[in-house]
């Protein structure tokens, strides 16, 4: 089939029926697993007894459905939510074909879940507040109706990573749409953090966010004998500051003022141990015994965030103690973390629900953002974020029921090796948006496309319901019963990919503020003239939009800038797009009101040329678009309009009078529905939008309830106008991209340096590997050989087989872009020569290349280095993959040294012996 930017795709599959979800893990957890436990059994057990079946629950059987205990390059029928889709390639393209695109969509579903969400009242709780704010355990039908649960206290602890979801997400979701319903989030999420979610007083740590809070009264106010873990407490404070600065409010500024004066109180300035702890009370953790109980480790990069954001907004802490604080926080990281960069430890110790003392994906993509955005403090920071990056994939994947692997040339893997089965979908929703952002900083095309295709496997999870599957090949893990992880995560994440890849992920035909380094307090997206303004413009300050035209005229604080050739000074520049639309980038340093006017192809229809029934007044408002305002109050007061198109936005004021309206369109009732109420007043409001319409002829039709949420002081409508398009033309998910330049690893690679051979080329650690052991089980510890100091002979580059990789069978996913490639792969036996006498297999895109791989005969000797060349190798389905395996009945192992990649490797290396050929 073609899609509407005449790419050829095809959909390779059909859904197959699978057996019941069977619960796993029945017998007894240990307390550190007891949310999993919950939501991995007891939950999920629930289905069965309320009769759901698969097709109704989409719930699936873990391990019947397929073997993931080998490696093929993998292809699904299904993935996540959706039937597979892939270009002429084999490669895993969008299954969602409308003009917005595919991430567009997942952002939208998400935001539309979490304004739909339902309230507590005075009864069922302290206060009345989206449900969402005092625990994630949810559930959602096929049809969309949410139901809230609670499985105790235990399971709140995640309040602090959600809140740091929430307050994230909807910041940035507030800049690419202009929808002030995320204000409104902002709003409930910062002040029920400050009102129950603090320590008392007389605490060691005063007025300080209780970031787990496993203890206290259900739906009321933590206790502080719950976990104060400290990481987690820096990512709140972080993302509480973003929010004060759209929001100017000033009690949330005071507080994250007064967290940094502590955390700077109890920071270690005088050695190069951690600053800080993991925890602010240990005494009330449970996981006492363990010897790595209360380390801090890479995760400390979420306090220094926190600091960076005080001090960018001028605040030092008393005497610079803050800054002094920081300052230890870096050379923590530097001089102890970094170096310990392959182990397993460093970049654990994050989930809140055990000790996890492994790496996971959390405190990995954090800690390579953070040396993205901090290059000057960094020198290595090329390599050093490549490699926490990547090495994840390897430790990731150790599980092999996890099924962790390339998909259609995609990876997918879950959040560390011990956790969850085939939920492989979130953890790279959360890499991959640093891998794209690593690609464009440093210009790297490989990391670029790791990160890209991930995003558009992932974002196949959701549904217009918001019913969202995270089990790789379809049904529900923990989306169904953790709302933080399926809503709040994608909503950011999502976001963040987008920003820095809005050409091939963004919406087409549409115009948004995807990325500013500054925060956006306010902005108001009107036809051909979009006007915002940001808290600040220190040195530096970038904004990128993706708009569908080209601009006309560019101002800052009433000066107009010049379109430019660079970014050296203020100015914007414009990269033009196939299908009309532009990626444009402005600099305003010390300009803080921007408005961009263009010829925009949306269309207008002021308040005044709507169709209204029942009491509706005008109001005269120069701050709105049309210069005047239609309001009602009464329940059952509604308008109607027809429009032509494939998107539509209605815009109007919101304030503290709003009241709540449903929405239909063409006669169907939207799942969500408009909430006026925000804070304060504001004007040019996107209330309600709705992309991905199929082009021609629809009807708005918005009625109200009369009646508003619980904040509300009235029940207000105001309308101003409606806003709607019929452009078309994608230009999205292109195909045919990767890497097409020589690739060169060193298996066991552990040093920070990238090697540099004797004609000048540079080798990297080999970390895109599947070494399939077992739950927990780390595969850089077992299975990277030990450098050797060996003597090799018979080679110009000793160093390229001084280390490796061992094991009975694991295998390199190497990600590429179409053509015809050499491979090369370098052996060298290093160790007793009794280690090397079995044969292997070594099999490159499935098929064998060589059968029982003799290396003493080949090599002749020890210490000899040998290469084995292998021409014209095509990827398949958007990689090459080549895998050691060990093919006798013993538990032995297959090994290699090094591997290249190049287009212009087309001969060399020497012919290998197999044992049936020596014996």
């Amino acid at each position: 089939m073609k899609s509407k930017d005449n790419r050829t795709i095809s959909i390779i599959g059909s859904r197959e029926e699978k057996d019941l979800f069977s619960p796993i893990g029945k017998g007894p957890f240990t307390r550190g697993l007891f949310l999993r436990s919950i939501f991995l059994g007891t939950v999920s057990l629930g289905f069965q007894k309320a009769g759901y079946s698969n097709k109704k629950a989409g719930l699936h059987n873990f391990g019947k459905c397929c073997d993931f205990s080998t490696a093929t390059t993998t292809s699904l029928k299904h993935y996540y939510g959706h039937d597979a889709v892939v270009d002429r390639y084999g490669v895993i393209a969008p299954w969602y074909q409308q003009l917005n695109g595919q991430c567009d969509f997942r952002i939208r579903i998400a935001a539309e879940t979490m304004k739909r969400y339902p309230w507590t009242t005075t009864k069922t709780a302290a206060v009345s507040y989206p449900d969402y704010l005092f625990t994630s355990n949810w559930g959602i039908a096929q049809d969309g109706e949410i139901t809230t649960k609670h499985f105790g206290d235990w399971s709140n602890g995640d309040l602090g990573q959600r809140a740091v979801c929430v307050l994230e997400g909807m910041v940035n979701y507030y800049r690419y749409t202009g929808d002030a319903a995320a204000i409104a989030h902002l709003t409930y999420m910062g002040d029920y953090v400050l009102d129950y979610c603090l320590t008392p007083a007389g605490h060691p740590w005063p007025e300080f966010p209780i970031s787990v809070p496993v203890k206290g009264k259900a739906y009321g106010k933590a206790d502080a004998k719950g976990m104060i873990q400290l990481d987690i407490c820096g990512a709140m404070g972080e993302q509480l500051l973003r929010a004060y600065q759209v929001t100017k409010n000033q009690r949330w500024l005071d507080a994250a003022k007064h967290w940094g004066d502590l955390f700077a109180e109890n920071c270690n300035t005088t050695t190069n141990g951690p600053p800080w702890p993991r925890y602010a009370n240990p005494e009330s953790v449970q996981w006492q015994d363990h010897p790595r109980m209360n380390l801090q480790t890479g995760s400390v990069i979420m306090i220094l965030n926190f600091l960076d954001e005080l001090m960018k907004l001028g605040y030092s802490g008393k005497n610079g103690r803050i800054t002094l604080a920081r300052d230890a926080g870096r050379r923590y990281l530097a001089d102890r973390l970094l170096p310990e960069w392959s182990l397993d430890k460093t970049w654990g110790c994050y989930f809140w629900d055990w000790i996890h003392d492994m790496q996971e994906c959390v405190v990995t993509a954090k800690a390579a953002g953070y040396m993205i955005k901090h290059k000057d403090h960094f020198p290595n920071w090329r390599n050093d974020t490549r490699n926490i990056l990547t090495v994840f994939l390897n430790r990731s994947s150790a599980d092999p029921l996890s099924g962790g692997d390339v998909y259609n040339g995609a990876w997918a893997y879950p959040e560390s090796s011990m956790c969850c089965q085939r939920s492989l979908w979130y953890s790279p929703l959360v890499i991959a948006p640093t891998m794209i952002k690593y690609g464009v900083a440093a210009g790297d095309a490989h990391m670029r496309e790791l990160g890209y295709r991930q995003m558009v496997l992932q974002t196949y999870d959701v549904h217009e319901s918001g019913v969202s599957e995270d089990v790789i090949d379809g049904g529900t893990n923990v989306n169904n019963d953790w709302l933080a992880i399926a809503v709040p995560l994608p909503l950011a994440a999502v976001l963040d990919a987008i920003a820095w890849l809005p050409e091939e992920l963004g919406a087409s035909r549409e115009n948004h503020l995807v990325r500013s380094t500054s925060v956006v307090d306010a902005i108001s997206y009107g036809k051909g003239t979009i006007s915002y303004s940001t808290f600040d413009a220190p040195q530096e300050t970038i904004d990128v939009f993706r708009l569908s035209y080209t601009p006309s005229k560019i101002a800052a604080d009433g000066q107009t800038l010049s379109r430019r050739n660079d970014l050296t000074g203020n100015g914007y520049m414009v990269n033009q797009l196939p299908n009309a639309d532009t990626i444009v980038t402005i600099r305003h340093d010390g300009l803080k009101k921007v408005i961009v006017k263009g010829s925009d192809p949306q269309s207008v229809l002021k308040s005044t040329m709507l169709k209204y029934d029942g009491q509706w007044v005008v109001e005269k408002d120069d701050s709105s678009f049309s210069g005047a305002i239609r309001i009602a109050e009464n329940k059952g007061t509604s308008f109607t309009t027809e429009f032509y198109g494939n998107q539509v936005r209605l815009t109007g004021r919101t304030d503290t009078l709003g009241g709540q309206a449903d929405v239909f369109i063409d006669g169907i009732q939207q799942l969500v529905f408009i909430d006026f109420w925000n804070p304060s007043p504001r004007a040019q409001q996107v209330l309600y939008y709705k992309n991905g319409l199929q082009n021609g002829k629809h009807t708005l039709k918005i009625v109200a309830r009369g009646s508003g949420n619980p904040y509300s002081q009235g029940s207000k409508l105001y309308i101003d106008t409606l806003q709607y398009s019929s452009a078309e033309g994608a230009h999205h998910f292109t195909t045919g991209t990767g890497p097409v330049k020589a690739q060169r690893m060193i298996f066991g690679y552990t040093k920070r340096e990238d090697y540099r051979d004797s004609k000048g080329n540079f080798w990297r650690p080999a970390t895109e590997v599947v070494t399939p052991l077992s739950k927990r089980q780390d595969p850089v510890a077992q299975c990277w050989m030990k450098e050797t100091m060996n003597n090799i002979t018979n080679t110009p580059d000793p160093e390229l087989y001084r280390f490796g990789c061992k094991s009975n069978d694991f295998w390199v996913n190497i990600t590429v872009g179409p053509g015809k490639y050499g491979v090369r792969l370098l052996f060298a036996i290093t160790q007793e020569e009794v280690d090397y006498k079995t044969g292997f297999d070594i099999i490159i895109n499935e098929k064998t290349a060589v059968k029982n791989f003799n290396l003493p005969g080949t090599a002749k000797g020890l210490n000899s280095a040998v290469d084995l060349v292998f021409p014209d190798i095509a990827p398949n389905k958007g990689i090459i993959q080549i895998r050691f395996k060990a093919n006798n009945e013993i538990k032995t192992n297959a090994f290699v040294q090094a591997l290249e990649i190049d287009p212009q490797l087309q001969a060399g290396g020497i012919t290998p012996l197999t044992y049936s050929e020596n014996s």
